[in-house]
């Protein structure tokens, strides 16, 4: 193995030592046990195999002759000259040691801080409150150190993880250990040797099933009995990053109005990651890795890489929509783990941002003029007026509404839009009379649904002028009064004057003759000048055959021209 850079670094940080009095000409006495209580030693990267990390100070104030020593984590010793080392190279070492040291005269604990821990032990520290200074105990009390073990480890198990340490234990006692993960579901995952509270991993865990197990440890004596404890014992799982990021969706889609300034957000692209969220295994970086098109430029957005926001480089002058070569644009985003390093996991997604468009474009008619013609008395459409709009089809900046400015005094007239092609379909809603106006001229004009942008406005090609020319059509001679009523007296001479009709054309424009005949006479009794339209009887006038019951007769009568 290549040797690791330097890292040994001592600091006592604290002496706790209890003085009872003075002695042999003013000597401090000596107490029994260790003569600092805690320790601090600076983690650089790794420890490596049996080379010294700090010296403790312990004296049972007869020599230290057979004094032993227990460490919480069994990765590490305290040898003969009270050197704390660890047995193997160490790379992931416990955030707090227990130092357990006993002899016929002494039996102390002592705690070792290890400090500069990578982050996720870090994290492990602040949550379960490790490091604290610790108070002095008594003989025959529990000493149960958090304990961590990472996920996803291989064999061979067992794998002790620590020692529970019992100060003074009496060989008729034994540890115990119960809860979820002992004796209880998930059963067999941790056991403790009985004799010496060593506490062992049976199989690899996976944290984000369980992410920590709650214990107790307790001894009993030979009866079964309960003789210290329980004591609750916390089992952290160590992530691995053994997660990728994963988007909620494959694709997402965003819009940006056109015109925009640039930085402006256009979308947020948010990844979960199963890994602890207090380690760099779940620190996320997004990046874009891929534009389409890449035209006007491949650099047209920026994503945050930490909170994975979407936002607008291009000028707000460049982000036209009219002039870009598409509207819709395609950014693969990827996320990485492990703040973004080479080591980290990646998952990908795709977001399709569509380039929205606002109304900067006013409406112009095709033509300076329009011209339709109108057959009197018909209704319906009578012509379309067509425009250009170079908005977006089919949003509020491309719809057209047309509306008459003037020469309908009469409201004869009615613009619709028709959907599919935008343009004003001018329809007559009351028929037109070519004697009393042939020829209409209509001034109109088109707007948008939604308001123009500030700066642009509705110019000359935005109004346009409409000549409705009304055609005739030859009507019928009017008669006046119609009905016409006329009472004689029965058995007239044949011959007699009955009536004179009267008819005009309401062609008044157009010189005709109007010519006179009888339309329907079932009894024969009447006959009309066609010229004059004069009618005189044709036959003698019979009250009894009438079926007038005033003995009036109706006759029906039309000109003809």
């Amino acid at each position: 193995m290549a040797p690791f850079p330097a890292f040994l670094s001592v600091k006592q940080l604290e002496a706790i030592v209890s003085v009872d009095g003075q002695e042999d000409g003013g000597r401090e006495a000596c107490v029994p046990g260790f003569q600092v209580k805690n320790y601090q030693v600076a983690f650089n990267g790794a420890f490596l195999k049996d080379q010294p990390l700090i010296q403790v100070e312990f004296d049972d104030c007869a020599g230290n002759e057979n004094a032993t020593f227990d460490v919480s984590d069994p990765s590490f010793y305290v040898d003969a000259d009270l050197n704390l080392a660890p047995r193997r190279d160490v790379v992931d070492s416990q955030p707090v040691l227990l130092l357990h040291g006993v002899s016929a005269h002494a039996d102390d604990i002592a705690q070792v801080e290890i400090t500069g821990l990578p982050l996720r032990v870090n994290v492990l520290r602040d949550i379960m409150r490790l490091g604290q200074k610790l108070p002095f105990r008594s003989k025959r009390s529990l000493f149960v150190p958090p304990m961590t073990v990472t996920e996803n480890q291989r064999g061979p198990f067992p794998r002790i993880l620590g020692r529970v340490i019992l100060p003074g234990t009496p060989r008729s006692h034994f540890f115990r250990l119960t809860g979820p993960g002992s004796d209880r579901d998930p059963k067999g995952v941790f056991s403790i040797d009985i004799e010496t509270g060593d506490v062992s991993v049976s199989r690899p865990l996976d944290r984000e099933a369980i992410d920590a197990y709650m214990l107790e440890v307790s001894t009993t004596d030979l009866a079964g009995n309960m003789a210290e404890g329980p004591v609750m014992l916390v089992i952290t799982v160590i992530d691995q990053n053994d997660n990728r990021p994963i988007f909620k969706e494959a694709r997402y889609t965003g819009e940006v109005l056109e015109g925009s300034p640039t930085g402006t957000t256009v979308m947020t692209m948010t990844a979960f990651d199963a890994d602890d969220p207090g380690t760099d295994n779940a620190a996320l970086r997004y990046r874009i890795i891929r534009q389409s098109p890449n035209k006007p430029f491949p650099n047209m957005f920026h994503i945050d890489a930490e909170r994975g926001d979407i936002v607008t480089v291009i000028s707000p002058a460049l982000l036209d929509r009219e002039t870009l070569p598409t509207t819709t644009y395609e950014l693969e985003i990827v996320a990485k783990d492990m703040a973004g390093s080479e080591v980290g996991l990646t998952g990908t997604a795709t977001a399709t941002i569509t380039i929205t468009d606002k109304n900067d474009h006013a409406p112009e008619f095709t033509h300076p003029l329009f011209e339709a013609h109108v057959p009197e008395g018909s209704t319906g459409v009578v012509i379309n007026l067509s425009i250009d709009d170079r908005d977006d089809p089919d949003t509020g900046a491309w719809r057209a509404i047309y509306s008459i400015i003037s020469g309908d005094p009469t409201h004869s007239f009615e613009f619709q839009t028709n959907p599919d092609n935008n343009e004003g379909m001018l329809s007559v809603v009351k028929p037109l009379n070519y004697e009393a106006t042939s020829f209409h001229t209509l001034l109109v004009k088109v707007e948008n649904e939604d308001p123009l942008v500030p700066g642009v406005t509705y110019g000359p090609s935005s109004t346009v002028a409409v000549h409705v020319i009304v055609e005739d059509i030859n009507e019928g001679p009017v008669f006046f009064p119609d009905p016409l009523h006329v009472t004689r007296n029965e058995n007239i001479p044949v011959g007699s004057f009955v009536a004179t009709l009267n008819a005009t054309d309401p062609d008044i424009r157009t010189i005709q003759s109007i010519r006179y005949a009888v339309l329907r006479d079932p009894a024969g009794w009447l006959g009309v000048n066609p010229v004059r339209g004069t009618v005189n009887t044709s036959a003698s006038l019979d009250r009894e055959f009438s079926l007038c019951p005033r003995q009036q007769v109706h006759r029906s009568l039309r000109g003809r021209g």
